[in-house]
């Protein structure tokens, strides 16, 4: 269970190194002669510098507790400090169902810092090359379940699942995933289609990944993009379904919250965006499931060198009845620097390029550029493998550039390599 409480013992007035920490045990018996808790003691030399108590998830029999708190010294985190790891305990059922606790070394304190959602996954398995965690639990009889985690910090965070047939012997290696949590949600449209919805989510609050249709005469991932917003706890998707030329075949909207470790709250839409047909989501679930489809992340950054010379998208405008988007053209201008020019004509018409002389200038997969058509507007753009990311990054006084509060926003399909 959780750390009940870290007490400090020794006045912290002098900055202890990781090497100089040991830990000393001691099992606590509950009223009916079980033991029920763990005392751990941080010493430098023989000096208590800090106490811990940890409590088992079930209180174990003296005789079977040979084992139970037990600390391995390991990188945990993979920041070249070894950690704490405290074993607590057999949960019962699949041999890897056990108990831990952890605490981290924090090089900036000098001293120890509890770990969160370590607790609970399983026996870990570090992988110090991927710098990942991962957990096998059973899934029924004949199946088995990957979990594969990341640190944020303290924090473990939960980036996908695999679930497996013991008797498969297809290898599918997911590690291509291992950049941003994974997300999944599985749906019927209007109560008889089914869909699959996986994708992944940027610190910046971008998605990327497919739409899958099960039942469709031939069915293929069908690649996702777009952005999340945040409110009230409330996670607001809106995506749309690309073909490979850029056109939009489908309008995607999902509201999802986590109310409460078991209560989930969600729902959704999927618009035709020629006719306006909107079907409702149902029977919506929720899990980090990766199908066998999706092992390659669409959200890995772009090598500059490999910028495609034309970006687009389109989507049907009813009040125009006609395909109304955007475009975007490349053109190297010297190593990390690329001219451009882009229109934007989904409301009013954004027009502008790179002045003669003063391309945009490539850190990593991104560029800003200021000033476009000397008229103060300034956007950023950001490339992935297969589309490019245009934001304004100007206030909206620089949006009267265009007129109509036009910009050059959006997400642009790469259409010419």
């Amino acid at each position: 269970m959780m750390v009940v409480v870290g007490l400090a013992v020794m006045a912290q007035t002098t900055r202890h190194e990781r090497s100089e920490f040991s830990f000393k045990n001691t099992k606590v018996k509950n009223a009916d002669g079980e033991i029920s808790h763990v005392k751990m003691g941080a010493y430098v030399g023989n000096q208590l510098v800090k106490e811990y108590t940890f409590e088992l998830p079930a209180p174990v029999p003296e005789d079977m507790a040979e084992l139970i708190g037990t600390v391995s010294e390991e990188d945990l985190n993979f920041d070249g400090y070894p950690d704490a790891d405290i074993y607590l305990g057999y949960m019962g059922g699949f041999a890897n169902n056990t108990w831990h606790e952890a605490l981290l070394w924090d090089q900036q304190q000098h001293g120890f810092v509890e770990a969160e959602n370590f607790s609970g996954i399983g026996e870990p398995m570090c992988d110090s090359e991927k710098k990942c965690i991962s957990t096998v639990l059973s899934a029924g009889p004949d199946h088995r379940v990957s979990t594969y985690y990341r640190w944020k910090g303290n924090k473990l965070v939960k980036y996908f699942e695999n679930t497996w047939a013991m008797e498969d012997d297809e290898y599918v290696d997911f590690s291509g995933l291992l950049n941003y949590p994974c997300h999944r949600f599985d749906a019927m449209l209007d109560g008889r289609i089914p869909i699959n919805i996986v994708f992944q989510r940027t610190d910046d609050d971008v998605v990327a990944g497919y739409i899958y249709y099960p039942k469709a005469k031939n069915p293929a991932p069908i690649m996702i993009a777009g952005t999340v917003t945040q409110y009230n706890g409330t996670d607001y998707y809106h995506m749309y379904e690309y073909q490979s030329d850029g056109i939009i075949s489908g309008d995607i909207t999902i509201e999802y919250k986590k109310e409460e470790e078991w209560k989930e709250v969600m729902s959704g839409t999927w618009t035709n965006p020629k006719t306006e047909k909107k079907l409702e989501m149902s029977s919506m679930t929720y899990s980090r499931e990766m199908p066998k489809w999706f092992t390659q992340s669409l959200l890995t950054p772009e090598d500059p060198g490999n910028i495609g010379k034309e970006y687009s998208f389109q989507k049907w405008d009813q009040n125009y009845q006609s395909m109304m988007g955007g475009h975007i053209t490349f053109r190297a201008a010297g190593k990390n620097k690329v001219h451009f020019e882009c229109g934007n004509v989904r409301h009013n018409i954004a027009e502008g390029g790179s002045e003669t002389g003063r391309p945009a200038e490539l850190k990593g997969n991104k560029f800003e550029y200021r000033d476009v058509n000397e008229c103060g507007y300034g956007f950023s753009a950001t490339f992935y493998p297969r589309f490019v990311v245009l934001n304004t990054i100007t206030g909206n006084e620089s949006l009267g550039c265009f007129g109509m509060g036009a910009a050059f926003d959006g997400i642009y399909i790469k259409v010419k390599q």
